[in-house]
C-alpha cells in the first residue's frame, strides 16, 4: 500500500516514516502543510493518509481528509488534539492520540492496512486505535458477514 504522511514536526514525520517502512509499506511522501498535502494527494493518489490534525499552516488537517477521502484514500488521524475531529471523523478512518507509542501506531496503522486489504477485520482494534463510528460499523458488519459463512 501507498502511504502519504502529512505532518508538520520533521522528527515525528521521520519516526512514523520509520515505521510505515519497517512494515513493508511504500512512503510516497511526507508534507507539513495543508496545499502540499493536496498536491500529494493529487499526484500520488496515496491508498492511506496519515494525518496531523494541525499543520504548517494551522489546523487544517480535517480540510485535508476530506480531500483525501474524495479522492479515495483512507485517512488515518494522528493527533494530540482530538476534540478537534468532528463527530463523523470527517470520513477518516479513525484516530491515533498523541503521544504515541512505535507499537500503538504500528499496531493502528496494520490493522488499518488489513482491514482495508480485506473490507474488515476478525479481531477488534487495538486500544491506540480510535476508529470512526461508520468506519467500525462498515467493519463489525464485515466481521460477522465473515463469521457467518
Amino acid at each position: 500500500m501507498r502511504i502519504l504522511i502529512v505532518e508538520d514536526e520533521s522528527l515525528v514525520a521521520a519516526e512514523v516514516e520509520f515505521i510505515v517502512a519497517e512494515a513493508g509499506l511504500e512512503v510516497v511522501g511526507i508534507e507539513s502543510d495543508a496545499a502540499g498535502a493536496a498536491a500529494a494527494i493529487a499526484r500520488e493518489r496515496p491508498d492511506v493518509v496519515l494525518l496531523d490534525v494541525h499543520l504548517a499552516d494551522g489546523p487544517t488537517g480535517v480540510e485535508v481528509a476530506g480531500g483525501a477521502v474524495a479522492g479515495g484514500a483512507a485517512v488515518l488521524f494522528m493527533t494530540a488534539n482530538r476534540r478537534r475531529l468532528p463527530p463523523d471523523f470527517a470520513g477518516a478512518v479513525g484516530a491515533v492520540s498523541k503521544p504515541y507509542t512505535e507499537w500503538g501506531m504500528r499496531a493502528a496503522l496494520r490493522y488499518v492496512v488489513e482491514s482495508i486489504r480485506d473490507g474488515g477485520s476478525r479481531r477488534s482494534p487495538p486500544s491506540s486505535l480510535e476508529l470512526a463510528p461508520a468506519w467500525a460499523e462498515r467493519w463489525r458488519a464485515h466481521s460477522a458477514d465473515q463469521s457467518a459463512q
